[in-house]
């Protein structure tokens, strides 16, 4: 249940707030400017227009309110963060057939709707203007999935146009959606395969302490016996800055290895882990629906569509190496994550754009992470997943870039 509070007490200005920074500027003696101050408190300039804000108040998991700052008539309080109280079962084994086999390599159908392309770099990174991901027909949606399997992500400016419940459609088209267990989603049941991703500048508890912490990048529940196909990531409220997404490409990554270390790492597998992540809810004293599970996947995997390797461990949820010692684990895990860090030339960086959204194949960006420089700024985005394969490795799989040479 939603209560707006019209008390003055409970109004926010924004022009007040930057009239604020002035007057502490000049309390305090400081040189920096009131142009860097605004901007680096969440304001485009001190000239921004006044916006109102109001507190509202929701009961998000049962033990009582929890309170957002949000504009006026905030059009997607359907969708805020909740906790609710229920309990999902254990996943089944879940059938998955991938629509990019059903596609025409040729994309000529996706394509036939967009009035440009624009690629963002050689190893990833596709953006498709003009398409309407709501008015897609099936060759199409067919075609998105081979095409996000070759190129990682693919993005969709401007899609105002798409309602949350065309959405949630366009990902069941591609498979099983996933329930997250531990995370948010909202307080609708019938929305419970929305990830709800918020902050704003009072509900973010550790957005700065964790703004460039290596630990957050991770491929989406990689810890699942059936980790997510592809992602559906959908701008709701977007920063006026910060707040982008980094990808990094998994066949890129293990195109970076030597040719030593390929052998080494394929036909191993490294234990996923999605407990420290559920033990992090109750501690904060969520509703916690599922236990985290931990699950062994292969270091190097194939990808069912393309036939291409790509590595796949991740810092998120990557804990162990199966069947070496802890210490050559851990160092083999180390100079892996590092490397990911340090793949400039395939590192994607996403700049979302109001109503944006983002389709990115999971089996291959192996890791991502929000930007944390948004604070206080809100950012509220909602995920959609879809379930694909049991992580496999084909020791007659080809390497993305060898074959494409060709």
């Amino acid at each position: 249940m939603t209560s707006t509070l019209s008390t003055p007490a409970a109004t926010v200005s924004l022009s007040d707030d930057v009239q604020h920074l002035r007057l502490n500027s000049e309390a305090s003696g400081s040189n920096s400017s009131e142009f860097s101050r605004a901007i680096f408190n969440g304001y485009n300039d001190t000239t921004e227009e006044k916006q109102e804000e109001t507190y509202t108040e929701l009961d998000l998991d049962g033990r009582g309110l929890k309170r957002f700052v949000l504009p006026k008539d905030y059009k997607f309080a359907d969708v805020l963060p909740s906790y609710p109280k229920s309990h999902d079962q254990t996943l089944r084994d879940i059938e998955f057939k991938d629509k990019g086999l059903l596609a025409n390599p040729s994309f000529t159908n996706l394509l036939r709707d967009v009035s440009k392309v624009e690629h963002l770099s050689r190893d990833l990174g596709t953006v498709l203007h003009g398409i309407r991901l709501n008015q897609l027909d099936e060759e199409q949606k067919n075609e998105l999935a081979r095409l996000i399997a070759e190129r990682g992500v693919v993005y969709f400016p401007d899609q105002r146009e798409m309602t949350n419940d065309q959405f949630q459609q366009l990902g069941r088209y591609y498979g099983v959606t996933h329930v997250h267990g531990a995370n948010a989603r909202p307080n609708d049941p019938a929305k419970s395969d929305f990830h709800v991703v918020y902050s704003d500048r009072y509900s973010a508890f550790d957005i700065e302490d964790n703004r460039t912490s290596l630990e957050r990048f991770h491929s989406d529940v990689s810890y699942e016996k059936q980790p997510l196909a592809t992602t559906f990531f959908r701008g709701l409220t977007v920063p006026k800055y910060g707040g982008d997404t980094i990808f990094v490409s998994g066949y890129a990554a293990y195109e970076a290895l030597s040719d030593p270390l390929k052998r080494y790492l394929e036909g191993l597998t490294a234990v996923h882990s999605g407990v420290q992540q559920a033990d992090a809810k109750k501690e904060l004293g969520l509703n916690l629906r599922r236990e985290g599970i931990e699950t062994a996947h292969p270091v190097v995997r194939t990808h069912p569509v393309t036939g291409w390797k790509a590595l796949y461990v991740n810092p998120g949820f990557t804990r162990y190496i199966v069947g070496i010692p802890r210490a050559e684990s851990d160092a083999v895990l180390g100079y892996l994550f590092q490397l990911l860090s340090t793949l400039s030339a395939s590192t994607l960086r996403v700049r979302w754009s109001p109503y944006g959204v983002a389709a990115w194949d999971n089996r291959i960006i192996i890791a991502h992470s929000a930007t944390y420089d948004h604070y206080p700024q809100t950012r509220h985005f909602v995920r959609i997943g879809v379930h694909g394969e049991k992580p496999f490795y084909d020791p007659n799989s080809k390497e993305r870039a060898k074959d494409l040479r060709k």
